[in-house]
């Protein structure tokens, strides 16, 4: 770390220490009513009973609980000007990590729609539950997508408990779980519309919301529509990069023999640049040097402008490569159409039992732009002496890519769609007082499907031998008619070579790219049922119990191409379909001990049975209040993750691409290739323990000031291998597959496993509102203070200190030791102003060495309400309103996983509630 980011981070945390913050604005207090009365006194204290996330039963203010719990309400959504989901978790400094909807050339999620996980305390993105309105949703991601979980106008507030939470809520519950809890009593109609403006990706965003009841029937329906352009490469400096492929167009051309002119003589090429080559002797030359006949010429015309190519080798143009950066062409994120709809119903059945519903429908269309044609890495495509194009005179295998960088975009479309529904029944106990029940059925289904095109090595090879075109009669196994003649008629050649790029038949390029579609339906189904009620009575009030039982169905099915399944095409590699199911069922009980009127217990336990493995885990809290201004509290718990189907019971294999180097090629700086992934049915599953300590401080009226520590202890870790770490570690191993010339084309990659997860440190916050006439400032602020963050590969293995790196050699997650969120608001009347500071400290690069940055963004927003009774309500700000760049990382330019590159986003909105 440099002084001056040294001097930076030191100033930030001193500022953080004086400040500290509790975010977001809005927690949901309960204050019980006085009554002369002691009978109507405990009535009201009933009613007035909340249920909060970390537990079944109810409390009288969210301060009792003794989980560290944080509270985004609906005014601090408001503030923070975002249109979805994603961007809560912006608001909590203890999320960090998280992937998916940004282009990571290190792997992070899909980027070819729009999506994006949690990721709390670093510890993966399957590490946290998120849950609409207390319960699962279905996905195809490997996490919940918060993009597409529900419209903001019907969210009322996201708690987030910051601890294990296994021992209510079952696997993936280790960080913690993230709650999302929408408004079931909303009356009236709200439309909101929201435009953002961000260079060269603008964006809008239209919702609305209705509600109403009647004598037996509550209901609030909402929906939203959201369109977001796509971002570029080349339209951000810090993704404006060299990143270029060895495996380009122009390409370059392995000979296996001596080049032959048309009359027999010498090959003698001039591309106007180099001036005038002797191909033939060239190679004798090379030849000779290296006692082999295979030599490897750049494409002749490399070097022309216009054709996309750069030379690079250690000798004198063409005994090298031909290269080109396509980084320019990359997507930043995709282009997203996004359409929620949410609806809460209840029914009355009688004054005491009701019925409710719950609905979700969610619909994306995305568009992912990036470069002509993928590099042909799975097999190998020949270029015969016959072909009429080919300067060489004897057969040469092509190594690139058939369309370049003269070549219009590629388009990549996924039509995502997902269902949610619940219904269910609660009421009290026939027959017992204050025992209530609570059953429920949920159906939750994701599927999504991908349309692209890759260069089928088949139908490639034909138009390269002169059976090109859409009329040339081809049989369904790839063989020209006998009727046929090369280049004559409907059947015509294709030229790979930088000099033809314009000049080929444009027949020829029904050849080049052929579509494929493939996706995914994940699938979940579960009935629950949960008995409450009171036991016995205690010094500090009414001890409280909750009975549970949970049987779930989970499903996931891949579905992918004939030509992926039969290993047809040259970049996507061979996949198979596959699906898998299981079935688990779970029992699970609370209690709650208010032991003291200053004192509560909490314990909790869940046993869960996968049929293949069991777990039990338990969790004990507490919450002391010794003084009105000061409360003491305590949690330890296990938690556990369950191995994914597609992890542990799938029969599929997966293809993807990811970049990698070859480390026996001295000139590759870096090349996409196929990533084989297949499951292991041996998996354990995660395990941790955890505590939690803590303390919250009220010395004077509206002043909350409080610490946490929190400890984790992760073992077992389910984690993908690198494929960089198996080609280093065996380059020429049984899982890594090279072509007859020693290309590196793919590499086969596994789950395992992997030794353990620890970390440990403190958040602080704090809260201070101050009114000065009629004005009313407020201070929040929440910082996240990392200590400990070690990673150990596997049992065994050495403990990688990983506190401050970008760990992305390892299977942990990038880990600032600081972040920080400070706001200061001001309100008076119908104004209203905000600015909110986000920063992250540096983290040392372990891929190309030195450091990434801290970095430090603004967020502002000025408010007016306005209309005869308030109802309107106009915003106009900006998301990092000092347009800062994110750091630059090597490799992929930036970390998406901390950072984003959209710059500055200026927005206006406008609101209306009748």
């Amino acid at each position: 770390m440099s002084v001056s980011e040294r001097q930076k981070s030191h100033l930030l945390k001193t500022v953080s220490i004086v400040s500290l913050a509790m975010i977001g604005g809005s927690m949901l207090v309960g204050q019980a009513a006085h009554a002369q009365d002691q009978d109507e006194e405990e009535e009201t204290r009933r009613e007035q009973t909340i249920v909060v996330t970390g537990s079944y039963l109810g409390r009288q203010s969210q301060d009792q609980m003794a989980s560290p719990t944080l509270t985004v309400g609906e005014q601090t959504l408001q503030a923070s000007g975002m249109t979805n989901l994603e961007e809560v978790l912006n608001l909590n400094t203890a999320n960090i990590g998280s992937v998916g909807g940004a282009q990571d050339l290190a792997g992070g999620g899909a980027d070819d729609r729009a999506t994006r996980s949690a990721n709390l305390r670093g510890l993966g993105v399957q590490s946290t539950l998120v849950l609409l309105n207390g319960r699962r949703v279905a996905n195809t991601d490997g996490y919940t997508n918060l993009v597409g979980l529900t419209p903001t106008i019907a969210v009322d507030r996201v708690e987030t408990v910051l601890d294990g939470a296994s021992a209510l809520y079952g696997s993936d519950a280790i960080a913690g779980v993230m709650n999302v809890i929408t408004k079931k009593d909303f009356e009236g109609i709200a439309l909101s519309g929201q435009y953002t403006h961000i260079a060269d990706a603008p964006g809008y965003t239209v919702q609305g919301m209705i509600g109403g009841s009647g004598e037996k029937l509550d209901a609030v329906l909402s929906f939203s529509h959201e369109y977001q352009d796509k971002l570029q490469g080349f339209e951000r400096d810090v993704t404006n990069f060299d990143n270029t492929s060895g495996l380009a167009q122009p390409g370059n051309y392995i000979l296996s023999s001596r080049p032959v002119g048309p009359n027999g003589g010498d090959v003698i090429i001039d591309n106007g640049v180099n001036g005038p080559i002797n191909y033939s002797q060239l190679y004798d030359q090379i030849s000779a040097q290296t006692g082999s006949n295979v030599v490897q010429f750049a494409d002749p015309h490399c070097t022309v402008e216009g054709t996309g190519g750069i030379y690079a080798g250690p000798g004198e143009f063409p005994n090298g490569s031909c290269r080109f950066s396509y980084q320019q062409r990359n997507p930043v994120k995709p282009k997203a159409r996004i359409t929620l709809v949410h609806a809460d119903a209840s029914y009355d059945l009688t004054p005491e039992h009701e019925l409710y519903f719950e609905g979700r429908y969610h619909q994306q269309g995305t568009e992912r732009y990036g470069i002509a044609s993928f590099p042909i890495t799975t097999g190998t495509l020949t270029v015969p002496a016959e072909n009429p194009y080919n300067p060489f005179g004897v057969d040469t295998q092509f190594a690139g890519r058939l369309l370049g960088n003269q070549s219009p975009d590629r388009v990549e479309r996924v039509e995502l769609d997902s269902i949610h529904l619940v219904g269910g029944a609660r009421g009290p106990l026939f027959g017992l007082d204050n025992w209530n029940y609570d059953v429920f059925g949920a159906y939750s289904r994701e599927d999504f499907v991908l349309k692209t095109s890759d260069t089928d090595l088949i139908a490639a090879q034909n138009a390269l031998n002169g059976f090109g075109g859409p009329d040339c009669q081809i049989s369904p196994f790839g063989e020209p008619a006998g009727s046929e003649v090369p280049g004559e008629g409907n059947c015509v050649f294709f030229s790979p070579f930088g000099a033809d790029q314009n000049q080929s038949d444009p027949r020829a390029s029904y050849n080049v790219l052929t579509p494929y579609q493939r996706g995914e339906i994940g699938e979940l189904r579960y009935l629950e049922g949960v008995i409450t009620g009171d036991l016995f009575e205690l010094p500090g009030g009414t001890a409280g119990v909750a009975f549970g039982a949970q049987i779930r169905e989970e499903k996931q099915e891949t579905f992918v191409d004939s030509g992926i399944v039969n290993a047809r095409f040259g970049f996507v590699g061979q996949s198979s379909p596959g699906q898998g199911e299981r079935q688990i069922e779970s029992l699970f009980s609370e209690m709650y001990l208010p032991v003291l009127p200053t004192l509560d217990v909490q314990l909790a336990v869940r046993h869960e049975d996968y049929g293949s493995f069991t777990t039990t885990d338990p969790k004990i809290a507490a919450n002391w209040r010794p003084v009105d201004w000061l409360a003491l509290r305590g949690s330890y718990s296990t938690a556990f993750r369950a191995p994914d189907i597609e992890e542990t019971v799938s029969d599929q294999v997966v293809s993807g691409v990811g970049q990698t180097v070859d480390p026996l090629d001295p000139t590759d700086t870096g090349t996409f290739r196929t990533i084989r992934t297949v499951s292991n049915p041996d998996l354990k599953p995660e395990q941790s323990e955890n505590f939690n300590l803590g303390v919250t401080l009220n010395p004077i009226d509206d002043l909350i000031f409080s610490v946490d520590y929190f400890n984790f202890d992760f073992t077992d870790r389910i984690a993908l291998e690198a494929a960089q770490q198996v080609i280093n570690a065996d380059p020429n191993g049984p899982r890594v597959q090279r072509d007859e010339f020693g290309r590196l084309l793919a590499v086969d990659i596994g789950y395992f496993n992997a030794g353990s997860n620890k970390t440990d440190g403190f958040d602080v916050r704090l809260n201070y509102s101050k009114d000065v006439g009629a004005n009313t400032f407020t201070i929040d602020n929440m910082a996240t203070f990392i200590t400990t963050y070690d990673v150990q590969l596997g049992p065994n293995q050495p403990v990688i200190d990983a506190l401050g790196g970008r760990n992305a050699t390892n299977p942990g997650a990038p880990a600032p030791e600081f972040r920080n969120n400070l706001r200061l608001s001001w309100e008076r009347d119908r104004h209203a102003a905000n600015v909110l500071m986000r920063h992250t400290s540096s983290v040392d690069d372990d891929i190309g060495g030195g450091e990434v940055d801290s970095w430090t963004v603004y967020d502002v927003q000025y408010s007016y309400t306005f209309g005869e009774a308030d109802n309107y309500r106009l915003a106009v700000g900006a998301i990092n309103v000092l347009d800062e760049e994110p750091p630059a990382a090597a490799f992929t330019g930036y970390l998406p996983s901390l950072a984003d590159a959209l710059g500055r986003q200026a927005y206006v909105s406008l609101s209306l509630r009748m």
